[in-house]
């Protein structure tokens, strides 16, 4: 095992290039623990040499080990679907195609972080420029959510290892990394309750998120799997047992399969086949529906911005033209005020 405990302690055992490094981690907190050994291996893997010069992925570690990052940039990284390949030809192309079928404030999110790593290469002398990749115009206004219908279609196409997440991400309105990266520790099946630490939180402030029944339905269902995360990925090789990240070629066939969206194919000035995803419908949406759909049902939104763990109230704003019912009801509140009637004479 890569983790292992002396006492409370625990310690780190990693082979590489056929050398067996045991270290201890210093702390008696596994997370902690997982995150020296994934840096430490990180950093072994960056100082080993190659002639093909530094790569995508040296630069990666670079990054990550510059400073503290969140999990939530971390999970970004592990998700992007780019190969590792030489600095030289990381272009701006080349990422765009990797992120191109994120909405456009997905898309700026994780090329901020490219930028980032791009321009820490140029400092250190790993490439001569950094060419940033250009942010996409957001609209606060656009958002896309399920019907029912479109629901129980792509439900039924979702490969076995999604439909979980996807139907807790759904009960829940939690957010894509916090779904997948999310622990046991973290859960209190008798209260109904998930926690997400602040360093896992877009607003970096703690969530304390109640359950609906059709959540802890999905959680129950998920327990025995793993020792330590909710929605392991269920597959061989070395992946198994760890946080689902990459789900592009799986989600998108099942997309394609309900009628979400499908790919088009088409072959660059290079000769080179290049694969565009057309559909309007991202994993994020399922947080979208959850919102509409407790709206359109009645929920309140000051109730909604806790249920779903909103910092800001306005960020609800775009869903409550879906439930014109909800102020329907105050609409004959304006009656005459009378100050003879406020003070008691007749």
């Amino acid at each position: 095992m890569s983790l292992y405990q002396v006492e409370e302690t625990w310690y780190v055992y990693i082979t590489h290039n056929g050398e067996r490094i045991r270290r201890s981690a210093g702390t008696t907190d596994k997370k902690a623990a997982q995150r020296f050994h994934d840096e430490l291996k990180a950093s072994l893997w960056a100082e080993t040499a190659r002639p093909s010069g530094r790569t995508w992925k040296d630069a990666c570690v670079a990054w990550l080990t510059a400073a503290t990052r969140s999990e939530s940039d971390r999970y970004t990284l592990r998700a992007l679907d780019y190969d590792d390949r030489p600095l030289s030809e990381c272009t701006v192309d080349s990422f765009e195609e990797a992120i191109g079928e994120k909405s456009p404030a997905t898309f700026n999110r994780i090329s901020t972080i490219i930028n980032a790593i791009l321009r820490l290469a140029e400092k250190k002398g790993w490439i001569e420029k950094a060419k940033s990749i250009p942010k996409r115009q957001e609209r606060a206004a656009g958002y896309r959510f399920l019907t029912l219908e479109e629901w129980q279609r792509l439900d039924a196409e979702l490969p076995e290892h999604l439909k979980p997440a996807a139907k807790f991400s759904l009960a829940t309105g939690l957010r894509q990394s916090n779904t997948f990266c999310l622990r046991w520790n973290k859960v209190d099946l008798r209260r109904k309750m998930i926690w997400v630490e602040p360093e896992d939180a877009k607003a970096h402030k703690p969530i304390g998120l109640p359950l609906s029944d059709d959540a802890v339905e999905v959680l129950r269902g998920q327990i025995g799997q793993d020792e330590e995360w909710v929605f392991p990925y269920k597959g061989k090789g070395r992946k198994a047992g760890k946080p689902i990240v990459k789900i592009k070629t799986s989600w998108q066939k099942a997309l394609e399969r309900a009628g979400l969206g499908h790919a088009v194919i088409s072959e660059g000035p290079d000769g080179k086949k290049h694969r565009k995803w057309v559909g309007d419908f991202r994993w994020h949406d399922f947080r979208h529906t959850f919102a509409s759909w407790h709206v359109m049902s009645g929920t309140p939104l000051e109730v909604l911005q806790k249920l779903g763990g909103w910092s800001d109230m306005r960020m609800l704003m775009k869903y409550a033209h879906l439930a014109p019912e909800y102020i329907a009801g105050y609409a004959n509140n304006a009656k005459p005020w009378s100050q003879k009637a406020a003070m008691g004479v007749a």
